[in-house]
Protein backbone atom coordinates (compact mmCIF):
# COMPACT_ATOMS: atom_id res chain seq x y z
CA UNK A 1 0.00 0.00 0.00
CA UNK A 2 0.99 3.36 -0.63
CA UNK A 3 1.34 6.03 1.92
CA UNK A 4 -1.07 8.91 1.57
CA UNK A 5 1.20 12.04 3.14
CA UNK A 6 4.97 12.68 2.42
CA UNK A 7 6.66 15.95 3.80
CA UNK A 8 8.56 18.22 2.29
CA UNK A 9 12.15 18.91 3.89
CA UNK A 10 14.22 21.58 2.15
CA UNK A 11 16.99 19.30 0.65
CA UNK A 12 14.97 15.70 0.20
CA UNK A 13 11.45 14.43 -0.19
CA UNK A 14 11.28 11.86 2.55
CA UNK A 15 8.39 9.11 1.45
CA UNK A 16 6.26 6.69 3.80
CA UNK A 17 8.44 4.02 3.57
CA UNK A 18 5.80 1.98 2.57
CA UNK A 19 5.13 4.57 -0.71
CA UNK A 20 6.50 1.54 -2.64
CA UNK A 21 5.31 -1.77 -3.27
CA UNK A 22 7.67 -4.45 -1.60
CA UNK A 23 8.00 -6.22 -5.33
CA UNK A 24 8.97 -3.15 -6.92
CA UNK A 25 12.08 -4.05 -8.22
CA UNK A 26 13.22 -1.49 -10.47
CA UNK A 27 14.27 2.25 -9.94
CA UNK A 28 14.88 4.98 -11.86
CA UNK A 29 16.40 8.44 -10.86
CA UNK A 30 14.41 10.19 -13.92
CA UNK A 31 11.31 12.29 -12.63
CA UNK A 32 8.62 14.21 -15.38
CA UNK A 33 5.38 14.17 -15.38
CA UNK A 34 4.14 13.63 -19.39
CA UNK A 35 0.63 14.47 -19.57
CA UNK A 36 -2.02 16.30 -17.56
CA UNK A 37 -6.36 16.51 -17.63
CA UNK A 38 -9.22 17.74 -15.53
CA UNK A 39 -11.84 15.23 -14.96
CA UNK A 40 -15.13 16.93 -14.92
CA UNK A 41 -16.68 19.72 -13.51
CA UNK A 42 -19.83 21.85 -13.71
CA UNK A 43 -20.05 25.04 -15.49
CA UNK A 44 -22.68 28.17 -13.98
CA UNK A 45 -24.17 29.51 -16.81
CA UNK A 46 -27.21 32.37 -16.72
CA UNK A 47 -29.91 31.43 -19.06
CA UNK A 48 -33.30 32.33 -19.51
CA UNK A 49 -36.12 30.01 -19.01
CA UNK A 50 -39.40 29.06 -20.62
CA UNK A 51 -41.05 31.87 -19.11
CA UNK A 52 -38.03 34.59 -20.35
CA UNK A 53 -37.09 34.73 -17.32
CA UNK A 54 -33.70 34.92 -15.87
CA UNK A 55 -32.41 31.20 -14.14
CA UNK A 56 -29.47 29.55 -13.66
CA UNK A 57 -28.04 26.37 -14.71
CA UNK A 58 -24.97 24.37 -14.70
CA UNK A 59 -23.48 22.53 -17.52
CA UNK A 60 -21.21 19.51 -17.42
CA UNK A 61 -18.04 19.54 -19.28
CA UNK A 62 -15.21 17.53 -19.07
CA UNK A 63 -11.26 18.22 -18.94
CA UNK A 64 -10.30 16.64 -22.31
CA UNK A 65 -11.63 19.61 -24.01
CA UNK A 66 -9.08 21.72 -22.72
CA UNK A 67 -5.54 20.50 -23.03
CA UNK A 68 -2.92 21.08 -20.89
CA UNK A 69 0.49 22.29 -22.10
CA UNK A 70 3.71 20.85 -20.19
CA UNK A 71 6.79 22.80 -20.20
CA UNK A 72 9.15 21.07 -19.20
CA UNK A 73 11.88 23.63 -19.59
CA UNK A 74 9.96 25.94 -17.05
CA UNK A 75 8.26 23.38 -15.05
CA UNK A 76 5.12 24.66 -15.51
CA UNK A 77 1.61 23.23 -16.37
CA UNK A 78 -0.98 25.10 -18.14
CA UNK A 79 -3.88 25.56 -20.67
CA UNK A 80 -3.77 27.87 -23.26
CA UNK A 81 -7.84 27.65 -24.29
CA UNK A 82 -9.27 28.93 -20.94
CA UNK A 83 -11.91 26.84 -19.31
CA UNK A 84 -15.49 28.61 -19.63
CA UNK A 85 -16.43 31.76 -17.70
CA UNK A 86 -18.30 29.91 -14.69
CA UNK A 87 -16.24 26.97 -14.26
CA UNK A 88 -16.71 25.10 -10.83
CA UNK A 89 -12.99 23.88 -9.88
CA UNK A 90 -12.40 23.87 -6.48
CA UNK A 91 -13.55 20.08 -6.10
CA UNK A 92 -12.09 18.05 -9.44
CA UNK A 93 -10.44 14.80 -10.18
CA UNK A 94 -7.37 14.81 -12.30
CA UNK A 95 -5.60 11.97 -14.84
CA UNK A 96 -1.97 12.45 -14.45
CA UNK A 97 0.49 10.24 -16.29
CA UNK A 98 4.20 9.97 -14.81
CA UNK A 99 7.88 8.81 -14.75
CA UNK A 100 8.47 8.46 -10.85
CA UNK A 101 5.44 9.21 -7.91
CA UNK A 102 3.29 12.11 -7.99
CA UNK A 103 2.26 14.33 -5.19
CA UNK A 104 0.60 17.65 -4.70
CA UNK A 105 0.47 20.46 -2.24
CA UNK A 106 -1.62 23.80 -1.92
CA UNK A 107 0.38 27.03 -1.61
CA UNK A 108 -0.53 28.08 1.38
CA UNK A 109 0.12 25.12 2.89
CA UNK A 110 3.75 24.19 1.11
CA UNK A 111 5.48 22.34 3.88
CA UNK A 112 3.44 19.49 3.75
CA UNK A 113 1.84 17.74 -0.01
CA UNK A 114 0.17 14.51 -0.10
CA UNK A 115 0.63 11.31 -2.94
CA UNK A 116 -2.21 12.10 -5.39
CA UNK A 117 -4.30 9.68 -6.66
CA UNK A 118 -6.90 9.76 -9.32
CA UNK A 119 -9.78 9.54 -7.36
CA UNK A 120 -8.25 12.81 -4.81
CA UNK A 121 -10.81 15.70 -5.65
CA UNK A 122 -8.65 18.81 -5.87
CA UNK A 123 -9.04 22.54 -5.36
CA UNK A 124 -7.96 24.49 -8.54
CA UNK A 125 -8.87 27.77 -7.51
CA UNK A 126 -6.21 27.53 -4.69
CA UNK A 127 -2.48 27.65 -6.17
CA UNK A 128 -0.87 24.37 -6.40
CA UNK A 129 2.52 22.82 -7.30
CA UNK A 130 2.59 19.08 -8.08
CA UNK A 131 5.72 17.10 -7.57
CA UNK A 132 7.58 13.81 -9.03
CA UNK A 133 9.82 11.85 -7.50
CA UNK A 134 12.29 9.11 -8.76
CA UNK A 135 11.56 6.19 -8.04
CA UNK A 136 15.21 5.36 -6.42
CA UNK A 137 14.50 8.94 -4.40
CA UNK A 138 17.07 10.68 -5.96
CA UNK A 139 15.50 13.58 -7.82
CA UNK A 140 12.54 15.78 -6.77
CA UNK A 141 11.03 17.77 -9.42
CA UNK A 142 8.24 20.57 -8.96
CA UNK A 143 5.91 21.63 -11.42
CA UNK A 144 3.65 24.86 -11.01
CA UNK A 145 -0.22 24.27 -12.03
CA UNK A 146 -2.02 27.14 -13.46
CA UNK A 147 -5.83 26.43 -14.35
CA UNK A 148 -7.01 29.56 -17.07
CA UNK A 149 -10.36 30.24 -17.35
CA UNK A 150 -12.45 33.00 -18.76
CA UNK A 151 -13.26 35.93 -16.30
CA UNK A 152 -16.02 36.92 -18.56
CA UNK A 153 -18.09 35.24 -20.46
CA UNK A 154 -17.21 35.43 -24.06
CA UNK A 155 -19.55 35.39 -26.54
CA UNK A 156 -21.69 38.28 -24.19
CA UNK A 157 -22.20 41.62 -25.75
CA UNK A 158 -21.75 44.22 -23.39
CA UNK A 159 -23.19 47.75 -24.18
CA UNK A 160 -21.61 50.87 -22.11
CA UNK A 161 -24.02 54.23 -23.01
CA UNK A 162 -25.98 56.45 -23.85
CA UNK A 163 -23.56 58.57 -23.94
CA UNK A 164 -24.82 62.19 -24.84
CA UNK A 165 -21.95 64.44 -23.40
CA UNK A 166 -21.41 66.96 -27.21
CA UNK A 167 -22.97 64.67 -29.40
CA UNK A 168 -25.42 66.36 -30.97
CA UNK A 169 -29.46 65.22 -32.40
CA UNK A 170 -29.07 64.30 -36.20
CA UNK A 171 -32.67 63.96 -38.39
CA UNK A 172 -31.71 61.44 -41.14
CA UNK A 173 -28.71 60.28 -39.34
CA UNK A 174 -25.88 58.54 -41.05
CA UNK A 175 -22.55 56.37 -39.72
CA UNK A 176 -19.27 55.87 -40.71
CA UNK A 177 -15.55 54.77 -39.39
CA UNK A 178 -12.65 55.84 -41.08
CA UNK A 179 -9.39 54.80 -39.45
CA UNK A 180 -9.75 55.54 -35.71
CA UNK A 181 -12.60 57.84 -35.88
CA UNK A 182 -16.04 57.49 -35.72
CA UNK A 183 -18.19 60.24 -38.16
CA UNK A 184 -21.92 60.98 -37.81
CA UNK A 185 -23.74 62.83 -40.41
CA UNK A 186 -27.05 64.69 -40.46
CA UNK A 187 -29.02 67.46 -40.16
CA UNK A 188 -28.67 69.28 -36.62
CA UNK A 189 -31.72 70.89 -34.68
CA UNK A 190 -31.44 74.13 -36.30
CA UNK A 191 -31.58 72.87 -39.68
CA UNK A 192 -27.83 72.95 -40.23
CA UNK A 193 -26.20 69.98 -42.27
CA UNK A 194 -23.76 68.86 -39.46
CA UNK A 195 -21.23 66.30 -38.93
CA UNK A 196 -19.69 65.41 -35.33
CA UNK A 197 -16.82 62.91 -34.89
CA UNK A 198 -15.02 61.45 -31.86
CA UNK A 199 -12.10 59.30 -31.72
CA UNK A 200 -12.87 55.37 -31.04
CA UNK A 201 -10.08 55.20 -28.36
CA UNK A 202 -10.88 58.74 -26.54
CA UNK A 203 -14.23 59.93 -24.66
CA UNK A 204 -16.31 62.58 -26.11
CA UNK A 205 -17.91 63.87 -29.35
CA UNK A 206 -17.13 67.48 -30.34
CA UNK A 207 -20.71 68.47 -30.82
CA UNK A 208 -22.22 70.14 -34.48
CA UNK A 209 -20.02 70.67 -37.19
CA UNK A 210 -21.69 73.09 -40.00
CA UNK A 211 -20.99 70.84 -43.67
CA UNK A 212 -20.89 73.07 -46.43
CA UNK A 213 -20.99 72.25 -50.57
CA UNK A 214 -24.04 70.07 -50.37
CA UNK A 215 -27.64 71.25 -51.66
CA UNK A 216 -30.63 72.19 -49.19
CA UNK A 217 -32.12 69.38 -49.65
CA UNK A 218 -29.84 66.98 -49.13
CA UNK A 219 -30.85 63.69 -46.62
CA UNK A 220 -28.64 60.68 -48.19
CA UNK A 221 -25.90 58.63 -46.30
CA UNK A 222 -22.98 58.95 -46.28
CA UNK A 223 -20.10 56.19 -47.59
CA UNK A 224 -16.51 55.66 -46.98
CA UNK A 225 -14.21 54.92 -50.35
CA UNK A 226 -10.55 55.62 -51.00
CA UNK A 227 -10.23 57.66 -47.62
CA UNK A 228 -12.85 60.08 -48.72
CA UNK A 229 -16.61 60.55 -48.08
CA UNK A 230 -19.26 59.88 -50.93
CA UNK A 231 -23.07 61.11 -50.63
CA UNK A 232 -25.67 61.75 -53.42
CA UNK A 233 -28.06 64.44 -53.51
CA UNK A 234 -30.03 65.50 -56.32
CA UNK A 235 -28.66 63.29 -59.36
CA UNK A 236 -25.07 64.67 -58.26
CA UNK A 237 -22.42 62.76 -56.49
CA UNK A 238 -20.53 64.90 -53.81
CA UNK A 239 -16.98 64.53 -52.35
CA UNK A 240 -15.49 65.36 -49.22
CA UNK A 241 -12.00 64.63 -47.48
CA UNK A 242 -12.52 65.59 -44.08
CA UNK A 243 -16.56 65.45 -43.98
CA UNK A 244 -16.67 69.30 -43.64
CA UNK A 245 -16.74 70.60 -47.04
CA UNK A 246 -17.75 68.63 -50.00
CA UNK A 247 -17.59 68.94 -53.94
CA UNK A 248 -19.49 67.63 -56.64
CA UNK A 249 -17.34 64.81 -59.13
CA UNK A 250 -19.99 63.28 -61.01
CA UNK A 251 -23.65 63.86 -62.00
CA UNK A 252 -26.12 61.76 -63.52
CA UNK A 253 -26.03 59.77 -60.39
CA UNK A 254 -29.47 58.08 -58.86
CA UNK A 255 -28.46 56.41 -55.60
CA UNK A 256 -24.96 55.46 -53.99
CA UNK A 257 -24.71 52.08 -52.99
CA UNK A 258 -22.81 52.64 -49.73
CA UNK A 259 -19.50 50.32 -48.71
CA UNK A 260 -20.09 48.38 -45.41
CA UNK A 261 -16.36 47.76 -46.06
CA UNK A 262 -13.96 49.64 -47.59
CA UNK A 263 -13.39 47.67 -50.74
CA UNK A 264 -11.54 48.50 -54.00
CA UNK A 265 -14.88 49.27 -56.22
CA UNK A 266 -17.14 52.01 -55.46
CA UNK A 267 -20.96 50.86 -57.09
CA UNK A 268 -23.84 53.41 -57.92
CA UNK A 269 -26.96 53.15 -60.53
CA UNK A 270 -26.87 55.81 -63.42
CA UNK A 271 -30.10 57.89 -63.53
CA UNK A 272 -29.81 55.97 -67.13
CA UNK A 273 -30.78 52.99 -64.63
CA UNK A 274 -27.11 51.77 -65.31
CA UNK A 275 -24.83 49.63 -62.93
CA UNK A 276 -21.84 51.90 -62.72
CA UNK A 277 -18.61 51.04 -60.90
CA UNK A 278 -14.95 53.07 -60.29
CA UNK A 279 -11.81 52.26 -58.62
CA UNK A 280 -10.58 55.53 -58.47
CA UNK A 281 -13.89 57.96 -58.17
CA UNK A 282 -13.07 59.26 -61.70
CA UNK A 283 -12.90 56.92 -64.02
CA UNK A 284 -16.62 55.04 -64.44
CA UNK A 285 -17.45 52.04 -66.04
CA UNK A 286 -21.12 50.48 -67.11
CA UNK A 287 -21.87 47.06 -65.67
CA UNK A 288 -24.93 46.81 -67.67
CA UNK A 289 -29.32 47.92 -66.81
CA UNK A 290 -29.73 47.31 -63.53
CA UNK A 291 -31.65 43.90 -63.00
CA UNK A 292 -35.32 43.58 -61.61
CA UNK A 293 -35.35 44.33 -58.28
CA UNK A 294 -31.90 45.84 -58.00
CA UNK A 295 -32.04 48.33 -55.07
CA UNK A 296 -31.92 51.44 -57.04
CA UNK A 297 -31.34 54.22 -53.86
CA UNK A 298 -30.57 52.66 -50.28
CA UNK A 299 -28.25 49.78 -50.51
CA UNK A 300 -25.11 48.81 -48.33
CA UNK A 301 -22.13 46.09 -50.18
CA UNK A 302 -20.08 44.31 -47.75
CA UNK A 303 -17.09 42.60 -49.63
CA UNK A 304 -14.91 40.38 -47.49
CA UNK A 305 -12.68 37.14 -49.54
CA UNK A 306 -13.71 33.42 -49.66
CA UNK A 307 -12.75 31.23 -46.49
CA UNK A 308 -12.18 28.33 -49.24
CA UNK A 309 -10.08 30.96 -51.69
CA UNK A 310 -8.42 34.35 -49.88
CA UNK A 311 -7.83 35.55 -53.65
CA UNK A 312 -11.55 35.64 -54.58
CA UNK A 313 -13.74 38.45 -53.14
CA UNK A 314 -17.20 38.27 -52.11
CA UNK A 315 -19.53 40.96 -52.11
CA UNK A 316 -23.24 41.04 -50.73
CA UNK A 317 -25.16 43.81 -51.19
CA UNK A 318 -28.70 44.29 -49.21
CA UNK A 319 -31.16 47.28 -50.14
CA UNK A 320 -34.22 47.92 -51.09
CA UNK A 321 -36.23 47.68 -54.69
CA UNK A 322 -39.91 48.23 -54.80
CA UNK A 323 -40.55 44.94 -53.22
CA UNK A 324 -41.96 46.22 -49.82
CA UNK A 325 -42.17 43.04 -47.88
CA UNK A 326 -38.58 41.20 -48.28
CA UNK A 327 -35.12 43.36 -48.69
CA UNK A 328 -33.56 42.83 -52.04
CA UNK A 329 -30.13 40.96 -51.65
CA UNK A 330 -27.70 40.17 -54.59
CA UNK A 331 -24.42 38.20 -54.83
CA UNK A 332 -21.23 38.80 -56.65
CA UNK A 333 -17.85 37.23 -56.76
CA UNK A 334 -14.51 38.84 -57.93
CA UNK A 335 -14.41 36.86 -60.19
CA UNK A 336 -18.16 37.35 -61.56
CA UNK A 337 -18.77 40.38 -64.11
CA UNK A 338 -22.51 40.45 -62.88
CA UNK A 339 -24.87 40.70 -59.49
CA UNK A 340 -26.60 37.34 -58.99
CA UNK A 341 -30.10 37.80 -56.63
CA UNK A 342 -30.82 35.80 -54.01
CA UNK A 343 -34.30 33.84 -54.17
CA UNK A 344 -36.19 34.74 -51.16
CA UNK A 345 -36.50 31.94 -49.09
CA UNK A 346 -39.70 29.88 -49.03
CA UNK A 347 -39.39 28.62 -45.51
CA UNK A 348 -41.69 31.40 -43.49
CA UNK A 349 -39.22 33.30 -41.08
CA UNK A 350 -35.65 33.36 -42.39
CA UNK A 351 -35.89 36.32 -44.93
CA UNK A 352 -34.78 39.58 -44.66
CA UNK A 353 -37.53 42.13 -44.41
CA UNK A 354 -38.06 45.51 -45.62
CA UNK A 355 -36.93 47.12 -42.67
CA UNK A 356 -37.41 50.71 -42.30
CA UNK A 357 -33.83 52.29 -41.81
CA UNK A 358 -31.66 49.55 -42.12
CA UNK A 359 -28.72 49.04 -40.78
CA UNK A 360 -26.82 46.15 -41.72
CA UNK A 361 -23.17 45.19 -40.07
CA UNK A 362 -20.56 42.64 -40.81
CA UNK A 363 -19.24 41.34 -36.97
CA UNK A 364 -18.30 37.69 -35.65
CA UNK A 365 -18.03 36.80 -38.98
CA UNK A 366 -21.60 36.90 -39.82
CA UNK A 367 -24.05 39.85 -41.37
CA UNK A 368 -26.47 41.35 -38.79
CA UNK A 369 -29.55 43.49 -39.75
CA UNK A 370 -31.42 45.72 -37.46
CA UNK A 371 -33.57 49.00 -38.05
CA UNK A 372 -36.20 51.15 -36.94
CA UNK A 373 -38.64 49.09 -34.98
CA UNK A 374 -37.06 46.12 -34.70
CA UNK A 375 -36.26 44.56 -30.85
CA UNK A 376 -33.22 42.96 -31.72
CA UNK A 377 -30.59 41.64 -34.80
CA UNK A 378 -30.99 39.68 -37.58
CA UNK A 379 -28.05 37.49 -38.13
CA UNK A 380 -27.00 35.58 -41.91
CA UNK A 381 -24.59 32.87 -41.17
CA UNK A 382 -24.43 32.27 -45.31
CA UNK A 383 -23.83 35.63 -47.29
CA UNK A 384 -27.73 36.78 -46.78
CA UNK A 385 -29.37 33.77 -47.87
CA UNK A 386 -31.18 32.78 -44.65
CA UNK A 387 -32.07 35.29 -41.39
CA UNK A 388 -32.79 34.12 -38.56
CA UNK A 389 -33.61 37.06 -35.33
CA UNK A 390 -31.02 36.95 -32.76
CA UNK A 391 -33.93 36.13 -29.81
CA UNK A 392 -32.70 35.65 -26.57
CA UNK A 393 -33.58 32.56 -25.69
CA UNK A 394 -33.29 29.68 -27.57
CA UNK A 395 -34.33 26.06 -26.64
CA UNK A 396 -31.88 24.04 -28.10
CA UNK A 397 -29.23 24.69 -30.59
CA UNK A 398 -29.86 27.55 -32.66
CA UNK A 399 -28.52 29.25 -35.61
CA UNK A 400 -28.31 33.04 -34.41
CA UNK A 401 -26.63 34.56 -31.08
CA UNK A 402 -28.67 35.07 -28.74
CA UNK A 403 -26.32 37.57 -26.56
CA UNK A 404 -26.37 39.52 -29.96
CA UNK A 405 -28.79 42.13 -28.35
CA UNK A 406 -29.22 45.83 -28.61
CA UNK A 407 -29.44 48.49 -25.75
CA UNK A 408 -32.73 48.71 -24.17
CA UNK A 409 -33.19 51.40 -25.34
CA UNK A 410 -32.75 51.24 -29.02
CA UNK A 411 -34.93 48.22 -28.99
CA UNK A 412 -38.30 48.96 -30.64
CA UNK A 413 -36.52 52.07 -31.03
CA UNK A 414 -39.41 54.02 -33.23
CA UNK A 415 -36.92 56.66 -35.08
CA UNK A 416 -33.96 56.82 -36.80
CA UNK A 417 -30.29 55.51 -35.78
CA UNK A 418 -27.29 54.43 -37.11
CA UNK A 419 -25.04 51.15 -37.05
CA UNK A 420 -21.24 51.28 -37.06
CA UNK A 421 -18.44 48.75 -36.20
CA UNK A 422 -14.94 49.91 -36.17
CA UNK A 423 -10.85 47.76 -35.72
CA UNK A 424 -11.15 47.49 -32.10
CA UNK A 425 -13.86 45.11 -32.20
CA UNK A 426 -16.81 47.34 -31.28
CA UNK A 427 -20.39 48.16 -32.29
CA UNK A 428 -21.65 51.83 -32.18
CA UNK A 429 -25.58 52.74 -32.35
CA UNK A 430 -26.28 56.64 -32.22
CA UNK A 431 -30.20 57.22 -32.73
CA UNK A 432 -31.40 60.77 -34.07
CA UNK A 433 -32.20 62.04 -30.83
CA UNK A 434 -28.49 62.43 -29.39
CA UNK A 435 -27.34 59.12 -27.60
CA UNK A 436 -24.45 56.85 -28.68
CA UNK A 437 -24.01 53.37 -27.05
CA UNK A 438 -20.64 51.73 -27.90
CA UNK A 439 -20.81 47.70 -27.57
CA UNK A 440 -18.60 44.50 -28.26
CA UNK A 441 -18.71 40.56 -28.11
CA UNK A 442 -15.66 40.02 -25.49
CA UNK A 443 -13.95 37.35 -27.23
CA UNK A 444 -13.84 40.12 -30.21
CA UNK A 445 -12.11 43.60 -28.23
CA UNK A 446 -9.07 43.99 -29.78
CA UNK A 447 -6.49 45.99 -27.94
Amino acid sequence: MRGRFIFLLPAVLLLNVSCFDDEEKTTSPQAAITSFSLGYYNVKVYDINTDRKDTIVYRREGGAMFPFTIDQVHNRIYNTDSLSYGSKIDSVTVSVSSIGTVAYSYADNPDSAVIWESTDYIDFTRDLVFYVVSTDGTFLRAYDVDVNMHKVFPDSLIWSGPDSLNFPALAGISSVVRSDTVFCFGTDTTGVQAVSFRKIDEGGWNGSNAMTGLPAGWNSRVTLFSGKFYTVCDGTLYSSADGLGWSSVRTGVKGLLSQGTESGTLWAVSRDSDIISTTDAAQWKSAGKVPAGFPDSLGVIFSYPLVTNKSITRSVLIGFSNDTVNASVWNKLSTDTVWTRINTPAAAGISLPAIPNIQVIRYDGALFATGTGEGSFRQSNDNGVTWYYCDSYAYDYSSWNRYMQLPEEVSGYGQEFACVTDSKGFVWIMTDDGRAWRGAINRLIRK
